[in-house]
């Protein structure tokens, strides 16, 4: 039994009225415990929306979630814990962030547990650490730290939580190079440590090939394909034709084995087409 899936979910913005729009159109996936999942698509494709049907935030206008087999709007008190098992943090921090410090702020979620003081405090100062939010930091007030320091106190605010589910709504956006890193290292160390799920909304492709194991493309409401890594960037062409690419690396690997250069076309990191390079000039394997 997956851990969390969508049963023919579907979701209209301003039913009824003459401005209706179908963000969701009979989506059906499946999650498994300590994946690393990431959704792609274009703007408008439902991605997002899908994302807050996952917490509970939006209720379907037909079709089903489920955590663990069971419906999360079974009852007021389901779809309150899933909202805690699955823990949301949106693309834009300043969305999420609006204590008068970032202790605060970390510590919302756990108070709303009815956690005991103490229990709080630990959780706080664990999901700091955690993020690389350092103590000396937690009377600061939120609005005051930098792009990449509000992004890891919100995630740290979810985190503090102990989700089962971590959803992260683009993640590394608006960051320069060393900032996307230290949030992708963050996500995949987070995983690596609790072997909780994640799941992840992105439109960079290079963050795609880093961390995920699955990936799930979206295009006009629906679920276009599911696979790994190398199932969904085998097929660039289909891609191509709904807006998307595959990462930069792959490109040049694909028009390197076009010229005839015994190389792979299944490179998608840095790190591969290094061992890829590697291997062809020590006269290794080629890679299946």
């Amino acid at each position: 039994m997956s851990l969390l899936q969508t049963e023919n979910l579907s979701y209209i913005y301003g039913e009824g009225t003459p401005f209706c729009v179908t963000a969701l159109d009979k989506v059906n996936i499946e999650i498994e415990k300590g994946e690393i999942v990431a959704v792609i698509g274009h703007t408008g494709s439902g991605k997002s929306t899908l994302m807050q049907q996952l917490n509970g935030l939006l209720k379907p206008t037909s079709g089903r979630v489920l955590i663990d087999g069971e419906d999360i709007r079974s009852s007021k008190a389901k779809t309150l814990e899933t909202r805690f098992r699955v823990g949301l943090c949106f693309q834009y921090p300043e969305y999420q962030l609006f204590e008068n410090t970032v202790y605060e702020d970390i510590a919302f979620g756990p108070k709303n547990m009815g956690l005991t003081e103490a229990e709080v405090d630990k959780r706080v100062r664990d999901a700091a650490k955690y993020v690389g939010i350092p103590e000396v930091a937690f009377k600061t007030h939120p609005f005051d730290l930098s792009g990449g320091e509000k992004r890891r106190v919100a995630i740290a605010g979810v985190i503090s939580m102990e989700p089962e589910v971590l959803i992260l709504d683009e993640p590394t956006s608006g960051l320069d190079p060393k900032g996307r890193e230290q949030i992708l290292s963050l996500i995949k160390n987070y995983r690596d440590r609790t072997g909780k799920t994640v799941v992840i909304v992105s439109h960079s492709m290079n963050d795609v090939a880093k961390i995920a194991s699955k990936v799930i493309v979206m295009y006009n409401s629906k679920v276009l394909m599911t696979g790994t890594v190398d199932e969904v960037f085998e097929q660039s062409e289909k891609l191509t034709e709904i807006g998307l690419s595959v990462p930069q690396i792959t490109e040049v690997f694909a028009k390197l084995h076009a010229k005839g250069y015994p190389v792979s076309e299944k490179v998608y990191t840095v790190e591969q087409a290094y061992l890829e390079i590697k291997r062809v000039l020590t006269g290794g394997e080629a890679n299946a």
